[in-house]
């Protein structure tokens, strides 16, 4: 597997704060992280849910076999920084899973960004609207993914906000602050990625990149981050198999003036990516 994809810790991190569900409320969390785009983590909050005991062992008893897409990018790296094209093979599930469970797999595999609602009837039964959301709080996706030691994804930011729960294994986390946007040199022609490879930085071909201040911390089973819109998130599995799943989800009216100025862009985003496909 390529070095990339080896986060080591060549970093000054910040830290970020670690809250567990018993002593946390929603209220706390509208004041003290929505309204300041705060990233946390939270342990325990999907104690609750049918989707927390998933194991590569037992989660093909609640999702049904099928043919999904599976990312098999010899370096491990989601996808392309400067094109965001990937590599990606049609595969059934249980094979899948069961390569996984073996590791018998040539290259580090991912089941990424799969929308939940596509594998199961009633996603929301495993995998409910999380707690801290409100009523206004629109649920657009909920996605799972499942992988392999050896994975990362490029450094990006998302135009909602988003909660990742890691369900089984470990993922290595690094955030930073929308402050750090041009610290990150992003890609001219799709903004919302950044050039750098975080996991291995030029620091000739981006010399201000040392100047940012990322966050990075380790989650395992049971952890839930917040990561507000708008900030930078480089995801690596440096460590074990894994199954993580997330909620994107968006408020069009709020006083969380960052939310609303992530609209824009995405509105640019979703048009810029509709007239590309009508021209292929």
């Amino acid at each position: 597997m390529g070095k990339t994809v080896v986060l080591e810790e060549l970093l000054q991190g910040e830290l970020i704060e670690r809250v567990h569900a018993s002593e946390f409320t929603r209220r706390r969390f509208i004041q003290d992280f929505f309204m300041r785009s705060k990233p946390l983590i939270i342990e325990g909050a999907t104690a609750d849910w049918k989707a927390s005991s998933w194991t590569l062992d037992n989660v093909s008893q609640y999702i049904p076999d099928q043919s999904v897409s599976v990312r098999n990018k010899p370096d491990g790296v989601l996808f392309d920084a400067n094109s965001m094209a990937h590599e990606a093979v049609d595969i059934p599930l249980h094979q899948y899973l069961h390569l996984l469970r073996s590791g018998k797999n040539e290259t580090p595999m991912y089941l990424a960004q799969t929308n939940l609602a596509g594998l199961l009837s009633n996603p929301e039964i495993y995998a409910p609207r999380f707690k801290y959301l409100r009523r206004a709080d629109y649920l657009l996706q909920t996605n799972v993914w499942i992988g392999t030691p050896g994975l990362a994804t490029p450094c990006h930011y998302d135009f909602a906000h988003n909660f990742y729960h890691q369900i089984c294994g470990h993922k290595h986390i690094t955030l930073f602050s929308p402050e750090d946007s041009a610290r990150l040199y992003p890609n001219p022609k799709i903004p919302a990625i950044s050039l750098v490879d975080v996991a291995s930085p030029d620091a000739e071909k981006f010399p201000d990149f040392k100047n940012t201040r990322p966050l990075q911390f380790v989650v395992g089973p049971g952890d839930s981050v917040f990561i507000p819109a708008g900030w930078w998130h480089y995801v690596a599995s440096t460590y074990d198999n894994n199954i993580s799943i997330n909620q994107w989800y968006l408020r069009l009216w709020s006083r969380n003036t960052h939310q609303l100025k992530m609209i824009p862009p995405m509105i640019a985003h979703g048009v810029k990516h509709l007239l590309a496909a009508r021209k292929r």
